[in-house]
């Protein structure tokens, strides 16, 4: 859906929201009605539509939680009938700026996940008949309930055809000729276009735990790149499943990703990505406007998913997937996915405000660690090293790739210099204090950084991963130093 068509789709369904409340008002004969979303991220109500038939009427746009008498009915799961001067003083209906000539007040709850997250509320000088209320207020719920996905359908009979010849291309872009990080990048931008309000992250499996890794290059930056897949999230949900979520976010749940995460809004497609039964990833497809989700739409991206998936399949040297496409045996990013990230990542600085490190991390003592372990050692060595690296163990949003052995590569996001510094020396005492094996050994592992931080004028990845090569080998130089930035 374009920019102009997302507008008008939009200008309509609020036309349909405003004739919902003229009918159910006009039809139990209302002097005054109107319908406020239940904000509760930002604690307000935010008026939607009105009807009145008085006019000494005027109504507030947002109101604080606070501020109105609709504060103590938020949560109701039923209609309700009040009376004005038994269970509410009429000074608090402030919309009225002279007499307040209603007695009785129908509150009309709408509801989704077992929330109320809307209000509507009639007011009467005389009080309705029940049944008559019952039968009027019965058909309004039912209208609310079905007008989102009624309206979805009857928005496909307007699409263009060009959109079909469109998604052949998109489907035409997956090579099996490309790599499997290409694939997945080509196959997040493809999707990204069927977004106008959105974007696509995909989740990965790394560091023995689930993160976000990549994302298409116009993805809003929230959820964050590197942020850790926590349970009872969208993302989380879609891996136990197996199978595709769709949800519409109410008052900033479900989370596509964590808690932590800055704004979740709008609508998520959540898609797992499954190759012989196994898990390699998960595509969250989002966009602030829901009604970008029609069922035509979903298809798409659902099926966009499932061809990067069957072209990695296909592809001659993934014949076995018993183990994780893209992390080495140690748990850390293949370089081909830190590579691509970073990437990304300098030309997404070049117009977003968003802060990142990429540094490279190694063993001070390795000599010394080489002498005393065997080869097996050695390597459980770099899985536990990999484990105890990763960001989000501290609560940071970043990821661990592989440099070289015992070298490890990293980036981190949306860290300031000070916390970027405490992150990395928070591991090196931990680390220095003794790694425990798992088998009564406990080692001490010296760990030097070099790093870099990213900005709007660096664009050659290459003189990036130079220089903090550089300040790592500086570190490694100089004895008392355990961090150099360039």
């Amino acid at each position: 859906m374009n920019t102009n068509r997302e507008e008008k789709a939009l200008f309509e369904f609020k036309h349909i929201m405003d004739d919902l409340m003229q009918l159910l008002g006009q039809s139990v004969g209302a002097q005054t009605g109107y319908l406020y979303w239940v904000n509760r991220s930002r604690q307000q109500f935010v008026l939607e539509t009105t009807y009145k038939m008085l006019p000494n009427v005027m109504f507030k746009d947002r109101i604080a939680f606070n501020k109105f008498f609709l504060n103590q009915y938020k949560d109701i799961h039923e209609p309700l009938k009040i009376q004005v001067d038994r269970d509410i003083d009429r000074s608090e209906l402030h919309h009225y700026f002279d007499a307040v000539p209603v007695k009785h007040l129908y509150l009309i709850p709408f509801q989704n996940n077992g929330q109320t997250i809307a209000l509507s509320v009639l007011e009467t000088k005389k009080n309705i008949h029940s049944k008559e209320m019952e039968r009027a207020i019965s058909s309004y719920i039912n209208a609310h309930i079905n007008v989102l996905n009624t309206y979805l359908e009857l928005t496909d009979l307007y699409d263009d055809q060009n959109k079909w010849i469109d998604y052949e291309n998109s489907l035409n872009q997956i090579s099996v000729n490309q790599d499997d990080v290409e694939i997945l990048n080509t196959m997040a931008e493809e999707m990204q276009k069927l977004l106008p309000g959105g974007g696509v992250s995909v989740g990965l499996r790394g560091m023995e735990t689930w993160v976000t890794v990549l994302r298409s290059e116009n993805a809003p930056t929230s959820p964050e790149t590197g942020l850790m897949v926590e349970e009872k999230s969208m993302a989380y949900d879609a891996l136990q499943k197996g199978k595709p979520l769709f949800s519409i976010h109410f008052n900033q749940n479900p989370k596509r990703v964590s808690s932590s995460e800055r704004s979740t809004e709008g609508a998520t497609l959540a898609i797992p990505v499954l190759i012989s039964d196994r898990r390699l990833a998960v595509v969250l497809a989002y966009d602030k406007n829901p009604l970008t989700f029609k069922e035509s739409v979903k298809h798409q991206l659902k099926n966009l998913v499932r061809v990067a998936s069957c072209t990695i399949q296909a592809k001659p040297d993934n014949k076995i997937f018993q183990k994780d496409l893209f992390t080495t045996e140690y748990g850390s990013f293949v370089p081909e996915i830190w590579k691509s990230l970073l990437q990304k990542q300098v030309q997404r600085i070049q117009f977003k405000e968003e802060t990142a490190w990429f540094g490279l991390i190694g063993i001070d003592n390795l000599s010394e660690l080489r002498s005393r372990l065997r080869l097996e050692d050695l390597k459980k060595l770099q899985r536990l090293l990999v484990k105890a690296l990763n960001p989000s163990r501290l609560g940071y949003n970043g990821l661990i790739g592989f440099n070289s052995d015992y070298v490890f590569s990293y980036l981190l996001f949306g860290a300031t210099e000070q916390h970027h510094q405490e992150w990395l020396s928070a591991n090196m005492n931990d680390l220095k204090n003794k790694l425990d094996f798992g088998d009564g050994r406990k080692l001490e592992v010296f760990m030097k950084a070099g790093s870099v931080q990213l900005d709007s004028e660096q664009t050659n990845i290459n003189e990036i991963v130079t220089d903090a090569k550089q300040a790592l080998s500086m570190a490694m130089k100089n004895r008392d130093a355990t961090i150099v930035n360039m």
